[in-house]
């Protein structure tokens, strides 16, 4: 009877164990759309912020300016609007991803208590995470200070 439980107890804890293994590995694949996500977002302020400043320089009042600069200015007026629209979009993509993920919730949650001065105790009981986590925490954020 007794090495029923014993074998019943270790099964359990490899479950949680490939449990908390598929956490993690999904958790990891969703901080890595959300930086690619990031980085395309930055890219198109950066163009967008390259187009505006074209834009600019072909609204400065020239005497002998023509019907070609105008349409040229139409098509960077209507790629701005393109591309804020696609920039407001990600930007929620990336709300929306962020808002999914519970394990980051958990970790951002965590990492605010340790701003405001939680101990390793607190972080443990509020968040729910092991000590070896929550020291871990309490040890990055202080290398930040």
């Amino acid at each position: 009877m007794m090495l029923w439980l014993i074998v019943l107890s270790a099964l359990a804890l490899g479950l949680a164990l490939i449990a908390l293994v598929a956490v993690i590995m999904t958790s990891r694949r969703q901080a890595e759309l959300i930086e690619r996500q990031q980085q395309r977002l930055l890219m198109l302020t950066e163009t967008a912020t390259e187009v505006l400043s074209l834009k600019e320089q072909l609204n400065e009042p020239k005497p002998d300016s023509n019907f070609a600069e105008k349409q040229l200015l139409a098509q960077l007026e209507q790629q701005v609007s393109t591309l804020n629209d696609e920039q407001r979009r990600l930007q929620e993509k990336l709300q929306e991803l962020a808002e999914q993920d519970p394990g980051s919730k958990l970790y951002h949650r965590a990492s605010k208590l340790v701003a405001s001065g939680a101990t390793v105790e607190e972080l443990m009981h509020e968040c729910e995470l092991p000590q070896a986590e929550a020291e871990l925490l309490v040890s990055l954020h202080q290398r930040k200070g």
